[in-house]
């Protein structure tokens, strides 16, 4: 499973959240219903819960100008496992997925289906419900959610075995011995383990391909072509398939998926008329987490 987390610093509650309930990419089921989780929110409107995501900022401990107020959530998976996702096991993904994330948070989750690709948006809080704590994730808070929320899958979904990744492990797992002994006798990382170090830095900042080729121009990397392909980088005269150190096209993908999203949010902000969420018989409502699952029919 593929997790992204995109930040924001403006408050876009409403944008995202009628990007995501908009029924053009929403999944549903062959009777048209889905599912929306809300956590921490009452209501089942879009404007009830923008609105109490952004009266909720009363309440963060640590005022600045650069604060996250709210963050943009992916949980994806591959394409070879789409026969195998329904949305009983994405929505029991995506309640494990805040419960390992922080239960205290508030969030909305929606499932999308476009290009045979499934997916989950979360719409989360940047702070804790009434605590004002952050909901910052240090790199090693987001390794560990990664792998628990992976190991959920693994557990509950083993079918999804298309899914499964090696979140934190790709330096290690592309790194010859050699490489590894010069780094245990110098202390410095090889040129490659650098090259590595600097397309993840890349990948992390990228929002589309496009702009991932173009970062890496930036960083002084000279990309090369394969039958018309763009297929790795040229490091000390010498060739690198991306393959080879660890991006895959799938990865280069979900970039442009990204993008796509975006463009899509942008519009919807201004585009979209308001709408509530319809509830039927399929409701569960935890007294401990505030938690509820809307599902509702498309036009």
């Amino acid at each position: 499973m593929i997790v992204k987390i995109k930040l924001h610093k403006r408050p876009v509650y409403g944008g995202l959240l009628k990007y995501m309930l908009n029924d053009k990419a929403r999944l549903f089921d062959k009777e048209k219903r889905s599912f929306a989780i809300s956590h921490n929110l009452k209501g089942n409107s879009i404007a009830e819960w923008a609105k109490q995501f952004k009266a909720n900022e009363q309440y963060r401990l640590r005022k600045r100008s650069d604060s996250v107020l709210i963050s943009h959530e992916i949980l994806s998976w591959h394409r070879d496992d789409a026969k195998h996702i329904t949305l009983t096991k994405m929505e029991a993904m995506a309640r494990e997925y805040i419960r390992q994330r922080n239960p205290k948070g508030m969030y909305v989750a929606v499932p999308h289906f476009d290009k045979n690709h499934y997916h989950i948006h979360i719409c989360a809080a940047g702070i804790e419900f009434k605590t004002g704590k952050s909901l910052r994730l240090s790199k090693q808070d987001l390794l560990k959610l990664k792998n628990g929320i992976q190991q959920f899958q693994i557990e509950h979904f083993p079918e999804l075995s298309k899914s499964v990744v090696e979140h934190g492990k790709r330096s290690k797992a592309i790194s010859s011995e050699k490489e590894y002994q010069v780094k245990l006798r110098t202390g410095r990382e090889s040129g490659k383990e650098h090259l590595i170090s600097v397309l993840n830095s890349c990948y992390t900042k990228a929002k589309s391909k496009e702009s991932f080729f173009q970062l890496l121009k930036q960083s002084g990397l000279t990309t090369y072509e394969r039958g018309g392909k763009m297929t790795g980088v040229v490091h000390d005269n010498y060739k690198f398939r991306f393959s080879r150190l660890g991006f895959s096209e799938e990865q280069f993908e979900d970039l442009n998926r990204m993008e796509e999203r975006e463009v899509g949010l942008k519009k919807a902000r201004n585009k979209m008329p308001e709408k509530r969420i319809q509830r039927h018989v399929h409701e569960t409502n935890s007294n401990s987490n505030h938690s509820r699952s809307y599902g509702f029919r498309g036009k």
